[in-house]
């Protein structure tokens, strides 16, 4: 079983406003309310993080009575759209060397909650939540750089990201490419998608390493002569949305199912009762009601 999220809303009251913007962070995000009741619901209900790598290759292994859970997060960049609109800046390391979400308001520089020290603190709470240490795979496009650090051009971001990414890969995160310019690898023809690919390369492998993982936008699939040109260029692994739980073997690649976990999944409470209930983890700070609450 596969979920993905997107970087939480951390003040709703910024987020959730009227206007499409708003809706999109209404309908494709989470809160940070919500994301703790989540990870609590999941442990619950005997879920436990595994490596997507060996869930794709059918070797992963959870303790007894447990269940595989391969978490991701997209969008893991902090746009520059995001900012005012209450959610994080970008990740950086504390003084102790862990991994925590900083936003530059009220105050620049200040440590707020979001996926990764959530599911950090979580398993180390609860350590049977995680399976080796696994912890989730994280997905960057590269066309505002990455990990929210956008000029990848001074020498400073870039140790910053390289030592972000080390630490990110020893506490059991794993990284994947979104594309570099978070593209439609449906509509878009090959050549487009073989010029995406090398950007993304140049850009992210010298700071966050190799990866042969990749999660399609907006779950577009490519068609076979895409999946094979993806495959070749390394990411034999490759991530739709379904809300059908499976890994395919086709073109020389194997493709994982995910489920969007966001407010607009929330409106289908029944899909969401196998991992959490939906009316347990829902923000009161929505401004919308469930339409068939569960």
């Amino acid at each position: 079983m596969g979920i993905f999220v997107h970087p939480l809303v951390l003040d709703p009251h910024r987020a959730f406003t009227h206007n499409p913007l708003a809706d999109g962070f209404q309908d494709y995000f989470v809160t940070a309310f919500e994301f703790r009741r989540i990870l609590l619901g999941l442990w619950r209900n005997g879920w436990t993080l595994v490596d997507a790598q060996q869930a794709a290759t059918g070797t992963v292994r959870v303790p007894a009575g447990r269940k595989p859970l391969v978490l991701s997060e997209d969008d893991v960049n902090y746009y520059r759209y995001f900012r005012g609109r209450g959610l994080a800046s970008r990740l950086t390391l504390n003084r102790a060397g862990d991994v925590v979400a900083e936003v530059d308001w009220p105050h620049p520089h200040t440590s707020v909650d979001d996926v990764v020290p959530l599911v950090d603190r979580f398993v180390a709470r609860h350590p049977e939540f995680s399976a080796s240490g696994a912890k989730g795979v994280l997905a960057v496009t590269g066309y505002e750089g990455l990990l929210g650090y956008h000029d990848l051009r001074s020498p400073r971001q870039r140790r910053e990201v390289r030592a972000l990414a080390a630490r990110l890969k020893a506490t059991g995160w794993t990284f994947a490419s979104h594309t570099w310019g978070h593209i439609n690898l449906t509509d878009d023809p090959l050549p487009t998608i073989a010029r995406d690919t090398r950007r993304w390369t140049r850009l992210a492998v010298p700071l966050i390493g190799r990866t042969d993982m990749l999660i399609y936008p907006y779950g577009a699939w490519p068609s076979a002569a895409g999946i094979r040109l993806l495959a070749r260029a390394g990411f034999t692994i490759q991530f739709d949305i379904d809300i059908r739980p499976y890994v395919l073997h086709r073109d020389g690649a194997r493709i994982m199912s995910r489920l969007h976990v966001d407010g607009y999944a929330f409106q289908a409470p029944a899909r969401m009762h196998p991992l959490f209930s939906v009316r347990r983890v829902i923000d009161p700070r929505r401004p919308w009601p469930l339409q068939t609450p569960g």
